[in-house]
């Protein structure tokens, strides 16, 4: 920083960084450097570009640089080579200190900087607590959405499986499927165990619904002979287990049949009875193995199954009704008695 000689003693502020200063005098006074020839000017040069300014401006227009209070400063040293200052007496080169202004946050005092960061801080906490917000809020309406799912699969789908519609009551339970990360993390057992439940309902409507079997077989098939005999051989060693499954599910439907037959005026009531011999059928189906599925017997306990519901569906027409009843309780009790009598296969291959 250059200041004029006369002022030694005194208190300046640095135009860079802007603090108070005491101008050395004495022995410390610094370096004197003789006074520009008193001439008067327009304009002078930009400490820094070198370029011509206005002599009264206080930032150089070009460079934006500050400028000192030193009239006729000449631009920066040339590369070797250059031309020569011009004649005239020697001219003050003044002491840049720090080159040039800093920005806006380096001539901030420590207090102001604090400010400034912990206010920057601040808004981020801001912007992050509103985002939780919105995903919290977002996040629970997809949770209430697979709720209603869920619940609308278990009560519409139940009635949809009673009048035979197979294929609608899978699509409403995959659909409730499709939501199964938010309902495995609402926090609540519940939704967890509505899951598990889908699924399995899901494993035993495969087996009935039309368009799923048509666009891939859901029957197993072994992929080799090895495999096939495997499977006999499990069969018939498992097989007492699995006839016990069997005829607890062609119990519920025996029965559900014997009560439209006997209550050909109580709909609502058969009704029941179908809804409680299809929750029979899903759970004994999610305790069989595929094997086991690919039986004749199983074949049998399907359509028998179908049967119950075809009834249902075509109560108000007497004659479809019993013969659909007919066929149920025909189905049903053919299955119970071939496995009991262990006459039971795989299906074709």
């Amino acid at each position: 920083m250059v200041v004029e000689e006369d002022r030694a003693g005194a208190v300046v502020m640095c135009p860079n960084c802007r603090r108070s200063l005491k101008v050395p005098s004495g022995k410390d006074r610094g370096v004197h450097i003789a006074s520009a020839p008193s001439k008067v000017r327009t304009s002078r040069l930009c400490q820094r570009c070198g370029k011509e300014v206005p002599v009264d401006s206080q930032m150089c227009p070009h460079c934006k640089a500050i400028l000192l209070d030193v009239h006729g400063a000449p631009p920066p040293a040339k590369a070797a080579g250059a031309a020569a200052a011009p004649a005239g007496g020697p001219v003050a080169q003044p002491i840049l200190y720090g080159g040039a202004r800093g920005s806006w946050f380096s001539r901030l005092s420590p207090g102001g900087k604090g400010g400034v960061i912990g206010g920057a801080a601040a808004f981020v906490l801001v912007l992050a607590a509103v985002g939780g917000l919105l995903y919290s809020s977002w996040h629970a309406s997809q949770v209430r959405e697979a709720q209603d799912l869920v619940q609308k699969a278990f009560t519409e789908g139940r009635k949809l499986e009673a009048i035979g519609k197979f294929q609608e009551a899978y699509d409403l339970c995959d659909a409730a499927i499709g939501k199964e990360e938010y309902l495995r993390k609402s926090g609540e057992s519940k939704d967890a165990q509505a899951v598990d439940a889908l699924k399995a309902r899901i494993t035993a409507l495969q087996y009935l619904a039309y368009d799923v079997k048509m666009r891939g077989s859901v029957q197993w098939k072994p992929k080799s002979q090895e495999e096939y005999d495997q499977a006999v051989a499990d069969l018939r060693k498992d097989y007492s287990t699995y006839k016990e499954r069997l005829s607890v599910v062609a119990d519920a439907g025996i029965a559900a049949a014997q009560f439209g037959k006997s209550n050909p005026g109580n709909q609502a009531g058969y009704e029941q009875k179908v809804i409680q011999a299809m929750d029979t059928y899903v759970k004994s189906v999610n305790q069989m193995t595929g094997p086991q599925r690919a039986q004749f017997t199983f074949q049998s306990l399907m359509e028998g199954m179908k049967q119950l519901a075809g009834a249902n569906r075509n109560w108000a027409k007497p004659a479809e009704r019993d013969g659909y009843l007919n066929n149920a309780g025909g189905y049903l009790g053919a299955a119970k008695e071939t496995a009991a009598r262990g006459e039971d296969n795989l299906l074709p291959r």
